[in-house]
């Protein structure tokens, strides 16, 4: 039998919430797949189930075939104890792979007096730890470290010492110094600059066995997939497309357009039958025109009476048939219509303005003006000092040195999203909370904007996934009616039809803007906004300065 991942017959879900139904999926050696769906769909779930870190609730999924098959699963968040140290997390990773060494190191020791069967396993033992190249284990954990931005880190350090961002890519430097036969990774660029996830893209395209990754990063997923997996959370069930990522999109806009062609067409023969029989049902009891032939006349019409009735019920027939083979309605895709039309404060006055504000360890002095109107955005490698600085700007860190002047109303949106105070809270009242006004009128507001259907409304907060986490933060900020918006990577966690339409969200927004985001599709999208802008500068520094689009770029605490 191939090896392979699957799902046969698995249904699956969480309380009275069912993710998927009957659900068959086979993925073979070799596959390199990437899972897409709307926030919530259900893909962290999904990809759980192939590693065996859940079970389904009915049916069966994992590995089919060679047991001897390895699979590497890397959640959004790691499985480790904050309480080890750099060093232990790596020695636990390649726990399997030094064990291997030890027992071949036990073999050679008796090799001379070793039977047939010892030499056969010592020769198979070999073979596997030469494949699984472990001889380069250490020195692959330490290219790994430097290419995510952690060379030098001291491994006496323990996790809890780092940052979120860190201790993922500790996480994924281990995962990817032994790598298995299947690799299973979830959101892994989400903690990665450009140059980790451009190394981390390049891996997994040269991975010869298996990857299958939830990803949101468009780049990502044109690079690596010849394969897309779609979670379909209308249906509950998936489906597969090929020809990478470009034809899953290509085949998705000529699905719906099929699908929206049949329900029209059965409205349309829905109201064609209902017309026929209502037609024919007037006309009758007038007949043809009475002659002077009464008997004649009389038989005529109650003749065309009888055929007339007959169709009637052809018609109604026809009709129940249509109603009984319903046509579902194709769902209103999620999209992104928020109101953008906030006013731009004056021209001769900046939005914000920072004078000379610093941050011990993380942000040297730094002086920066952003003009009223002013689309910003700054990059640069994990740990330059990004979100520090518009944590600054925001007001929610306070400066060691300098201060910071803020003209108009300004909103936040953090990168990383605190645990919901009161998990039982709803959607709705957690999304209203604090901005006055009353509950219809945010539910109406909620709905315009189009991140949430009314089904969502009623489900606790601690209930949502991360990505529903953040549509619901970055609702609260577009409809908040802010002068100026600071957003820190405004894709992580977003699906890429959603950062399409949030792209043009924000290129309409009438006030500042400032973003700080490692998205490379997002960073080709601003270049080609600040190209077309006016009084463009490409020189060291600013690109766009001058003009309305304006790229910094940071390092080390630096703005350039």
């Amino acid at each position: 039998m191939t090896d392979h991942l699957h799902l046969s017959g698995v249904s699956h879900g969480y309380g009275d919430r069912e993710l998927f139904h009957a659900v068959d999926l086979a993925i073979h050696h070799g596959e390199h797949v990437a899972i897409v769906g709307e926030n919530g769909a259900g893909k962290s779930t999904l990809l759980r189930l192939m590693a065996g870190v859940e079970t389904p609730d009915d049916g069966t999924a994992g590995l089919a075939g060679n047991s001897g098959y390895r699979v590497g699963y890397l959640a959004q968040t790691h499985g480790f104890s904050e309480s080890l140290t750099v060093g232990d997390t790596i020695d636990t990773s390649l726990a399997s792979l030094r064990s291997l060494e030890a027992r071949i190191l036990e073999l050679e020791a008796g090799l001379a007096d070793a039977d047939s069967d010892e030499l056969e396993l010592y020769g198979s033992l070999q073979t596997e730890y030469q494949l699984r190249e472990g001889y380069a284990a250490e020195s692959r954990v330490e290219a790994a470290l430097n290419k995510l931005g952690l060379g030098g880190l001291d491994r006496r350090r323990t996790l809890g010492s780092l940052s979120g961002g860190e201790q993922e890519r500790v996480a994924l430097a281990c995962l990817l110094a032994d790598p298995a036969e299947a690799l299973l990774l979830d959101e892994p660029t989400n903690h990665l600059d450009a140059s980790g996830t451009a190394w981390l893209e390049s891996r997994l395209a040269a991975h010869r066995g298996t990857v299958v990754v939830v990803s949101h990063d468009r780049v990502l997923l044109r690079k690596v997939a010849t394969t897309i997996i779609e979670v379909d959370a209308d249906r509950r069930a998936v489906n597969r497309y090929g020809n990478g990522y470009e034809g899953y999109l290509r085949e998705k806009a000529a699905e719906r357009a099929r699908w929206i062609q049949q329900y029209e067409e059965w409205l349309d023969a829905m109201a064609a039958e209902r017309l026929q029989a209502a037609t024919v049902a007037d006309g009758m009891g007038y007949g043809r025109k009475r002659d002077n032939d009464k008997m004649a006349f009389g038989f005529k019409t109650g003749t065309w009476q009888s055929a007339a009735a007959s169709k009637v019920r052809n018609a109604q027939e026809r009709l129940r048939r249509l109603e009984d083979n319903p046509v579902d309605r194709p769902p209103v895709p999620l999209k992104l219509a928020a109101p953008m039309g906030v006013t731009a404060l004056a021209a001769s006055e900046p939005a914000l303005e920072a004078h000379g504000v610093s941050a011990p360890g993380r942000l040297q002095p730094t002086h920066l003006r952003v003009e009223a109107g002013q689309k910003v955005l700054i990059t640069g490698p994990n740990g330059a000092g990004k979100s520090t600085l518009l944590s600054i700007l925001a007001g929610t860190l306070e400066p060691a040195t300098g201060s910071v002047t803020a003209n108009g109303k300004v909103g936040y949106l953090q990168q990383e999203l605190e645990v919901p105070a009161r998990p039982g809270l709803r959607l709705l009242p957690a999304f209203a909370a604090g901005l006055g006004g009353n509950i219809d009128e945010h539910a109406e507001g909620l709905l315009r904007l189009g991140l949430f259907r009314p089904a969502e409304f009623h489900v606790p907060v601690g209930s949502l996934s991360a990505g529903q986490q953040r549509r619901l933060a970055l609702a609260r900020l577009l409809l908040g009616g802010y002068d100026t918006m600071i957003v820190d990577e405004p894709t992580n966690h977003l699906a890429p039809v959603l950062v399409e339409q949030l792209q043009a969200a924000l290129a309409s927004f009438e006030g500042t803007l400032v973003i700080v985001s490692h998205d490379r599709a997002l960073g080709e999208w601003f270049d080609r906004c600040a190209r077309a802008d006016v009084a463009v500068e490409h020189r060291s520094g600013p690109v766009g300065t001058g003009g309305h689009w304006v790229r910094y770029g940071m390092q080390g605490g630096v703005l350039l």
